[in-house]
């Protein structure tokens, strides 16, 4: 088997949405009034915890706000109830744990509380087990993650990884965890804790040393299995036959910069263990509340088929379970299609004291998507769409309009938060996941989607702008033309290279560097002719009378131009215009003057003399800066373009060049 490489950080989501276990059963009061604020009763069937938590402040417009809980008991087991009752199977010591999460709240989330109890223990040695842990594993029943709030910047969050022994025999196996995506620059989640924030509660679990390599391969006739969930889960499943799987073993781990192994201790038939970990969100988390990280585990058994669950956990600057986000919405210019597919999924949870049973999505989308394109990818509550003529119950129904799209979700069943008896949260939560197409290349600019949600006849939530966004990346430039000179002093015509770099496809103004050589060609610089009379030697003579001189300069001169300062803009998609200020130095070449001297010798015939003087030109010599000009045509944002610029000085020395240019 090749083994995947996995750091802590999987590992640690796990580990703290279990949280720190407790184990508590008959305890004296007196080990209950010492730690913090949370508060023990114990009675024949266990211990009922409770805690008081800061009052919620309702946010004008939003729907009543509340608590969510995490209860971590310390034994392996937990409960998502605001007073949970437990009953530990052993009169050990244990450490309980509370994670409160304020949703639709302004304030901030309540610190993490925690108590020392010890249990009493009972006579068949079995804790007893809550709702939320019989419905934990609804994405495939072996292997699943989940979180207890989503990543806010700067904050904590609890990441709960189990699995379940679905054999009839005895088994063991690995766990694998990745964190923290490459496509990310920012290091997203980091460790908390001992154990780099792991805690394990079945014998035999522990987080194995250094790096984990590489996954083997499947045995023949095994299968990978491969689900996702965002709370709720997804009801796509994907299976894969050996050999495919071994390629996605490979290819997902080389997506994150952390990953985690966890040996796994022996797990009897029908038993499910669970391990959290804490994961502090880092301040530079990406600042795009609209995105979406992932976090992936691997659950490999010895016996049984692999099974790969994906965790996609939206990024907010508040703890509300009504948002829309934008799948992969940091697009990158370079590669874009003209018709790019965007995925956007939209999140909804009944908060309500009774169930909902139409839900409408009210969608605004930007017009550079074409409404027609609408692909429904994934719903949940999961329902087939409305047939034509049929009555509408328990399906959903598109209706495309001009500017968006409207998604009803008629005679579904989706539970309150407040509604009795409902305690598992993950059932007052839906959601809708599609994909639309542009219309053609997007413009580098953000754009922005919202949705208006509507719980039967109540009045509608709105939820955050889902944008896209461009990545930021540099463009490198590559030109080459012919510069021709006019004026006096040290020019001539050359051939010019030159290079470049600036902002990928900015659609404001942006700052451009360059930098040219040019290699000079020999040119004629100007031709004098001076009345002028004298005498001068002659070799082989005495001397030359001469009344005229005819004077010819020619000039060579190879030259390094940099443009440290330019000021570009894009008009559109085809014509770009600029100025700046240019550094130039002459590295080499020479410059000729020929003297020819006219007179009449001595015996009265006409006679002329020729006198040739040639000077090197030093390099970096006769620097100047240089205000120009810079017209664009073409594919001025990246592809193909020619040019046409003008470089000016006070001494009527000037240049102009005609160049093409290709930006990549």
């Amino acid at each position: 088997m090749w083994q995947l490489k996995l750091r802590p950080a999987l590992i640690l989501s796990g580990m703290l949405l279990a949280g720190p276990v407790i184990q508590a059963q008959s305890v004296a009061p007196s080990l209950f009034i010492a730690d913090s604020s949370i508060r023990t009763a114990t009675d024949s069937a266990g211990i009922r915890f409770s805690a008081p938590l800061p009052a919620l402040t309702q946010i004008p417009g939003a729907p009543e706000p509340f608590y969510t809980h995490l209860w971590d008991f310390g034994d392996g087991h937990f409960s998502t109830e605001a007073s949970p009752q437990h009953n530990y199977a052993d009169g050990k010591e244990y450490d309980v744990y509370l994670y409160a999460v304020n949703n639709y709240d302004d304030g901030k989330k309540p610190a993490r509380k925690k108590i020392k109890v010890t249990g009493k223990g009972n006579n068949n040695n079995l804790a007893s087990v809550s709702t939320a842990e019989k419905d934990f594993f609804k994405a495939n029943g072996v292997f699943e993650l989940k979180y207890n709030c989503m990543a806010k910047p700067n904050d904590t969050m609890v990441l709960l990884a189990g699995w379940k022994n679905t054999g009839t025999a005895e088994d063991e196996g690995k766990l694998y965890l990745f964190l923290n995506e490459k496509v990310f620059e920012q290091t997203c989640f980091e460790n908390v804790g001992a154990n780099k924030g792991f805690r394990f509660f079945n014998n035999g679990d522990s987080l194995a040393p250094g790096s984990p390599g590489l996954m083997a391969g499947l045995e023949p006739g095994k299968q990978l299995k491969i689900t996702e969930s965002g709370s709720p889960p997804s009801s796509v499943v994907r299976v894969l036959n050996a050999a495919e799987a071994s390629n996605t073993f490979l290819s997902t781990m080389m997506l994150y910069k952390s990953s985690y192994m966890i040996e796994l201790g022996k797990t009897a038939p029908g038993a499910a263990h669970f391990a959290l970990a804490e994961l502090k969100v880092t301040p530079e988390m990406i600042r795009d509340t609209n995105a979406t990280v992932t976090v992936t585990g691997v659950y490999v058994p010895k016996n049984g088929n692999p099974v790969m669950h994906r965790l996609n956990i939206p990024v907010v600057n508040s703890h509300d379970p009504n948002k829309m986000n934008l799948k992969g919405g940091r697009l990158g210019y370079r590669f874009l299609s003209k018709h790019k597919e965007l995925t956007y999924k939209v999140r909804f949870q009944n908060t309500g004291k009774g169930p909902a049973r139409r839900i409408a999505l009210d969608i605004t989308v930007p017009g550079i998507l074409d409404p027609q394109t609408v692909a429904v990818k994934d719903v949940s509550p999961f329902c087939p769409p409305c047939q034509p003529g049929a009555e509408k119950r328990g399906c959903w129904e598109l209706e495309q309009k001009e500017r968006g799209l409207l998604f009803t979700l008629h005679g579904i069943y989706l539970p309150g938060t407040n509604q009795k008896g409902i305690e598992d949260k993950d059932s007052t939560k839906g959601f809708m996941e599609f994909s639309i197409v542009t219309k053609k290349k997007l413009d580098p600019v953000p754009f922005n989607a919202r949705t208006a949600i509507y719980f039967d006849k109540n009045e509608p939530i709105l939820t955050n702008y889902a944008t896209g966004r461009f990545k930021k990346s540099l463009s490198p430039i590559v030109m080459a033309g012919f510069e021709k000179a006019w004026g006096k002093e040290r020019v001539s015509d050359g051939l010019v290279t030159g290079v470049g770099i600036a902002p990928l496809a900015p659609f404001r103004p942006f700052l451009q560097f360059e930098l040219y050589y040019r290699q000079g060609i020999r040119t004629n610089a100007g031709n004098y002719v001076l009345d002028r009379a004298g005498v001068i030697p002659v070799e082989g003579r005495k001397e030359l009378v001469y009344n005229k001189i005819d004077s010819s300069v020619t000039n060579r001169v190879s030259q390094v131009k940099l443009i440290p300062v330019q000021l570009r803009h894009n008009f559109g998609n085809y014509f770009s215009a600029g100025a700046g200020i240019s550094v130039t130095a002459d590295m080499g070449g020479e410059i000729e003057t020929g003297l020819t001297y006219q007179g009449i010798s001595a015996n009265g015939t006409s006679d002329r003399y020729q006198q040739q003087r040639s000077e090197k030109i030093k390099a970096f010599s006769h620097i100047r800066l240089q205000p120009f000009m810079d017209l664009q045509l073409g594919k001025v944002k990246l592809g193909p373009h020619l040019g046409v610029r003008y470089y000016y000085n006070s001494k009527n020395t000037g240049y102009g060049f005609l160049y093409a240019g290709w930006r990549f």
